[in-house]
Formats: structure tokens, C-alpha cells, sequence
């Protein structure tokens, strides 16, 4: 039986005991961390200093809920060595931050393939450089989950890093909006990409097109959410389904007090 939580990408200002409590009130079992306090930039904020992380995590054990991932925007699609080392440098400090609170995954993107770069080339520097992330990640304990997000939101997409030599130290994280809106069912995915699948991101759009999406609250748009919530039960995927509600990057959209308890009211009895 899977397990619900949601991503702080919905409630981007809230500090770490709101988060308890938001998830708390609405017996969500875990949380995966984007933003506090209005910070993307996690290793800037006291909560996650070495010397503080400690207490922090406490804070969300003491309380029940699981930290399961710490989203980055950690991606190798660059060819220029400069870049490429400072977005290492970047997994590397934000895998110290789920080591410290207890995470098991640490969310990277492979990121669009710049039109002024060569594609082969370009394919070829994200399989090295996330193979890196996922090996290193791995040896510490968390584990790199892959999102399937801009240029590899298809199953087709995601099998050719792999067909090219990327690290099977490295997980995905199964957007189903950006693998719906992509053409594919959530029974093809899974069939596809199941074996490697750790963890799951759930919203719903009034449209849905490789252009583009419009976010609503769960159940109100069309995205076929019991049919990817069927298919996990069948496979008896036993990992986390988080409620992403992207307040952050969308602003206009309802507050995270009114989507994400909307989110677990959806999901009752669906589990």
C-alpha cells in the first residue's frame, strides 16, 4: 500500500512547524522538501546547517512524518566543465542535507537540451554526469531519482539514458502529469519504467498538451488520476504518492491551505 505526502513546492513560505502541522492535520505520512521560509536555496537556511540539521530532523521524527526527499534542480545538460562541476558541488551539499534529516532519495532533472548544443554530445554529458550524482548519492545512502520532467517526460526518453550506459544506481520519480500530457497511459509507464520508479508526484491540469498545463485541484481537471492510482495498486508499489502543487513557480493558484488538505480529502479511500 502506498503512503501520501506532498512537496513544499505548495506551500513555499511556510517554515518547518507549518509543514508539521500541515501534514499532521491532514495525516499525510511524509514530506519532501523544495522550499522553506520562501528559500529554494536549502543550504542557505539555519534549519539544514550541520549543526543545526540534527534538531531539525527531530522535529519531523518527534512528530511522525518522514522527510522523504529533497528536490534540487541539480541537472547535467550543460557541456561547459564549469557548470558541470558546480552542479555537482550542488548534489553533493544537498545529498549532506538528506543524509542529515533521514531522506532516502535526492530528486534530480535532466534538464532540456539547449538547441545551440549538440544533441549526441549533449545525451551523452547527461548520462556521465547524473551517472556521477547516482553513484556518489548511493555510496552515502540516498538514492538520485531522475524526474521525468522537460526533455525526458516519456518512457522512450528515460530508456535511452539508460540504453547509453546511465548508472543503475540511478532511480526515477514518475511525474504522472508530464508522462500524461506526453502521450503516454500510466499502465505504459509503469510497464516501461516500473522497475526503476521509487517515488511518485501527483497533480491535476484543465489541459494537457507537450506545450503546456494549467494546474487545478485534484479531481477538477482532467488528468486520469485513479487509472495511475490502479495501476500502482496493481503493481503493489508500496513507496510514497506526493501531492506537488507548484505555488511557488504559480502564484495565482489556490493557497496551499485550501489544495493540499483538497489533495488528502481526493485521496481518501483511494488508497
Amino acid at each position: 500500500m502506498f503512503k501520501l505526502g506532498f512537496s513544499t513546492l505548495g506551500c513555499p513560505n511556510y517554515d518547518i512547524d507549518q509543514v508539521i502541522a500541515l501534514a499532521k492535520d491532514n495525516d499525510f505520512s511524509g514530506v519532501e522538501i523544495r522550499f522553506i521560509r520562501g528559500e529554494v536555496d536549502l543550504p542557505k537556511l539555519e534549519e539544514f546547517s550541520p549543526t543545526t540539521i540534527g534538531r531539525t530532523r527531530r522535529r519531523f521524527e518527534d512528530k511522525g512524518i518522514q522527510v522523504v526527499c529533497i528536490d534540487t534542480s541539480v541537472r547535467m545538460n550543460s557541456l561547459d566543465e564549469s557548470e558541470r562541476r558546480k552542479q555537482l558541488e550542488s548534489s553533493r551539499v544537498l545529498c549532506a542535507i538528506a543524509e542529515g534529516l533521514g531522506a532516502r532519495y535526492l530528486r534530480v532533472f535532466g534538464g532540456p537540451i539547449p538547441e545551440h548544443q549538440d544533441r549526441e554530445a549533449t545525451l551523452n554529458a547527461i548520462v556521465q554526469g547524473l551517472s556521477k550524482v547516482a553513484d556518489e548519492t548511493s555510496a552515502r545512502g540516498v538514492t538520485t531519482l531522475l524526474e521525468t520532467h522537460d526533455h525526458f517526460s516519456t518512457s522512450h526518453s528515460i530508456l535511452d539514458l539508460f540504453s547509453r550506459g546511465a548508472s543503475g544506481n540511478l532511480g526515477m520519480l514518475w511525474d504522472t502529469l508530464h508522462t500524461y500530457r506526453h502521450g503516454e497511459s500510466g499502465a505504459h509507464t509503469w510497464a516501461q519504467l516500473g522497475q526503476r520508479i521509487k517515488h511518485v508526484h501527483v497533480k491535476d491540469s484543465a489541459k494537457s498538451s507537450p506545450e503546456g498545463f494549467a494546474l487545478v485541484l485534484t479531481g477538477e481537471g482532467i488528468a486520469p488520476i485513479p487509472s495511475f492510482l490502479q495501476v500502482l495498486k496493481t503493481a503493489n508499489y508500496d513507496g510514497y504518492v506526493h501531492f506537488e502543487w507548484e505555488k511557488a513557480w504559480h502564484p495565482e493558484i489556490e493557497e496551499p491551505e485550501v489544495a493540499i488538505p483538497h489533495f488528502a480529502r481526493y485521496m481518501s479511500g483511494r488508497i
